[in-house]
């Protein structure tokens, strides 16, 4: 038996015979990363060490070592490793203060690096923000008529509005200085990014609970059509003049997405589309018992399916939406979290599943609270990182990329960085916030949304950590 693996039985008992002592940081060389990595200052205010770290990064670093003695890279024997998140670099807590409603307060990160929150008036569950011309753009939630412009360095209102035609903002796009946005109870909006001024809107049905896309100048919604069912409209970002029109077998899970030339789209009723973006032309339909909106790449489609009381990730050809294999099957007694109906509009508006994307050819998901990565063609896992406590709920939101790193966050409100090619942590904090949705990275920063109305931004890195905007990526929900 190899020494290393002798090693890591090693590392595993003394995992399970005692924890390191949280208020002193291991001294050891930690995992080298991409960007700098914050660290506990012992200033006022500053990141503490959080506990619950399952193996200490000095034992971690002496398996490595071991391999490198074997003629292996280091960074091979790391991705090696299935670990619980933080195991190798423990999450630091955050002092972030309290603060009440409309009201923003600023805190420290740790490194000299800078952090801040803002509470919207209204606390209710907020979908991911947006990132454009330094300002951050986020709905005030299911049932208000609020949408909030702040900047992004320090979480200052910019500007609000409280009197949308409309209640229940989705998650929004930024593009070319203006603002687009869904709201639950029918309307189309595309705001002035500088002024939140309302350039037009449009009536599209009752509910439109799906965020919209956009691309080549089209936006791409969903909603009821007026003869009952539901269509996947385009319509022109100048002016809402429709373009076309199909019909879809129900509502969508999440958003549609755009990718090289087509529109696809899943259904609460499990169904997958692919429609050409210009013209609407109906490429394939499948039935599929999709779980999740579709992530593109290198001709293929990836997403997330059920399959009785599992959840499995497949991955189809993009051409004619035959599957081509099960990457991945999980047991997931969770599944009662995937809307298959309207019977429950908020659960709709707000659902995003465990979207998969491909990052460094790796295909990363977060299905039942463990981020994984595997070869894309094969499903060969390459690393994991558990949740602990996460009792195989789907504990993680969708994991989003930014450079080199994955970034995640849990719904307890820990956020980690992982390295793409190893999966081990870049960075870690513990929030003290339930996380409502998937985090966005622009510029160096992170930004995440509460389910209590809050907006968290946390300082991790220089401007090159970059790349992840907007729900999805971009305004085409595919990076």
């Amino acid at each position: 038996m190899s020494p290393a693996w002798i090693l890591l039985g090693g590392l595993l008992l003394l995992a399970g015979c005692g924890r390191p002592d949280p208020a002193r940081p291991p001294a050891a060389r930690e995992p080298a990363a991409r960007v700098g990595a914050p660290q506990a200052t012992g200033a006022s205010g500053a990141a503490r060490p959080a506990r619950g770290a399952e193996l200490d990064p000095r034992l971690v670093q002496a398996l490595i070592a071991a391999e490198e003695s074997e003629g292996l890279a280091p960074r091979a024997a790391a991705a090696g490793l299935s670990l619980e998140l933080g195991a190798d670099r423990p999450a630091l807590e955050l002092a972030i203060p309290k603060i009440p409603r409309a009201a923003t307060a600023r805190f420290e990160v740790g490194d000299g690096r800078r952090g801040w929150i803002t509470r919207l008036p209204v606390g209710q569950h907020l979908p991911s923000a947006a990132y454009g011309g330094g300002r951050l753009y986020v709905s005030g939630g299911f049932d208000t008529t609020a949408f909030y412009a702040l900047d992004a360095q320090d979480g200052r209102l910019l500007w609000n509005r409280q009197d949308l035609e409309d209640n229940g903002p989705t998650a929004a796009m930024f593009q070319g200085e203006e603002v687009i946005f869904n709201t639950e109870s029918c309307t189309l909006f595309v705001l002035d990014a500088r002024t939140g001024r309302t350039r037009w809107r449009r009536w599209l049905g009752d509910p439109t609970l799906a965020q919209a896309a956009l691309a080549e100048r089209l936006i791409f919604a969903a909603h009821p059509q007026k003869g009952g069912g539901h269509a996947l409209s385009a319509l022109r970002l100048k002016d809402g003049q429709p373009v076309w029109s199909r019909p879809v077998d129900g509502e969508l899970l999440a958003a549609p997405v755009v990718h090289d030339g087509a529109v696809y789209a899943s259904t609460l009723r499990g169904s997958v589309y692919r429609f050409a973006s210009k013209s609407g032309a109906r490429r394939w339909a499948r039935p599929l018992r999709a779980s999740t909106a579709p992530w593109l790449a290198g001709g293929r489609v990836y997403l997330s399916r059920t399959s009785g009381r599992a959840e499995e990730l497949v991955a189809l050809d993009a051409g004619s939406g035959r599957t081509l294999a099960t990457l991945r099957r999980v047991e997931a007694r969770y599944l009662r979290d995937v809307p298959r109906d309207l019977s429950s509009w908020p659960k709709v508006w707000a659902f995003e599943g465990s979207r998969p994307l491909l990052a460094h050819g790796r295909l990363v998901d977060t299905l039942a609270g463990t981020a994984s990565a595997a070869d894309p063609l094969s499903g060969k896992s390459l690393w994991q990182r558990r949740d602990a406590g996460s009792g195989g709920e789907r504990s993680l939101l969708p994991p989003v990329v930014a450079g080199s790193q994955i970034v995640l966050a849990s719904r307890k409100g820990a956020v980690y960085a992982l390295d793409v090619d190893t999966g081990m942590t870049v960075w870690a904090y513990r929030t003290g916030h339930t996380i409502a949705s998937s985090p966005i990275v622009a510029r160096g920063w992170v930004y995440l949304a509460s389910a209590d109305g809050a907006v968290i931004a946390l300082e991790v890195g220089g401007p090159a950590l970059d790349g992840w905007h907007m729900w999805g990526g971009g305004p085409g929900h595919n990076g």
